[in-house]
């Protein structure tokens, strides 16, 4: 009697979580989850644009023309080209001193003008060490020959320079007399300064190799 009780009580227990189950699933309809991954937005997923393809101005913003001005006001119109060979090294043609070769030392557009000889001849003109740094956001070039190139901050160069402290102890100390032959002064370069900005051309293209 006892395990026919049991039995009957199982059979109940199992036909009434069958009917709940039914009931769960035909009762209550079915609702999306929202997740996050599946369920995305088309406006915040969308396609962005392809990246334009790096051209060699852009990786080199320097090339191109410029009206460039020294201190005097005097202009000149020069040409900034990549060597055919080396694409570190640049050739600035137009200036007063000649076509000079710069070197590239930081990206995008920092050189460095080594002190070099304009020419194979043994009284080829020689010009000597200076900077130039190119600011492509302002669009201007700053070019400084006979400056020494710092490597830790190069637009040192274009800086005002500081004026000589004085204190009244050496204002009022007279300076004095040497009776010994002074030595031979080496003669010191005076930097010349050219600023001025990148001529935007629309239609045609900037030559980038130099002209032999």
């Amino acid at each position: 009697m006892k395990k026919t009780a049991i039995i009957a009580s199982a059979a109940l227990l199992l036909l009434t979580a069958s009917v709940n189950a039914q009931t769960d699933t035909t009762a209550k309809p079915m609702t999306a989850h929202k997740d996050t991954y599946n369920n995305w937005d088309s406006t915040t997923y969308k396609m962005q644009p392809m990246p334009e393809a790096l051209t060699t101005a852009k990786v080199f913003p320097v090339i191109g023309q410029y009206q460039l001005t020294d201190k005097s006001g005097t202009a000149s119109t020069v040409s900034v080209m990549l060597d055919e060979t080396n694409k570190g090294v640049i050739w600035i043609d137009g200036l007063p001193e000649g076509k000079i070769k710069a070197n590239l030392r930081k990206s995008p557009a920092v050189y460095k003008i080594p002190a070099q000889k304009l020419g194979e001849e043994k009284d080829a003109k020689s010009v000597a060490e200076g900077v130039l740094i190119y600011d492509k956001d302002a669009n201007v070039l700053n070019l400084c020959v006979g400056c020494t190139y710092n490597a830790e901050d190069p637009a040192v160069a274009f800086a005002a320079p500081a004026e000589p402290e004085t204190t009244p102890e050496m204002e009022k100390k007279p300076a004095k007399k040497t009776t010994t032959k002074t030595k031979k002064e080496v003669a010191k370069i005076k930097p010349v300064i050219y600023t001025g900005s990148k001529i935007l051309e629309t239609s045609a293209s900037v030559n980038t190799t130099p002209q032999q």
